[in-house]
């Protein structure tokens, strides 16, 4: 009958201890390329929430721009 620690040790020494569970593999981000040629081609577009002249009223703004 061996300890919990000594049982460790031994497989340690067989390289038998390891993380049981599965760790998710990243892809490496890559930085978005926007290649414009012409006007019109690529739009960003933005929404705001303004507050309003009340209690609980809002406005949107709302704007596209042409990059």
């Amino acid at each position: 009958m061996a300890g919990v620690s000594t049982m460790y040790g031994v497989l340690r020494e067989h390289d038998e201890v390891r993380e049981r569970r599965r760790h998710a593999v990243h892809p490496a981000h890559t930085k978005p390329e926007l290649p414009a040629t012409r006007p019109n081609e690529i739009r960003s577009r933005d929404v705001a929430r303004l507050r309003g002249p009340g209690k609980r009223v809002f406005c949107h703004l709302y704007s596209i721009i042409d990059i």
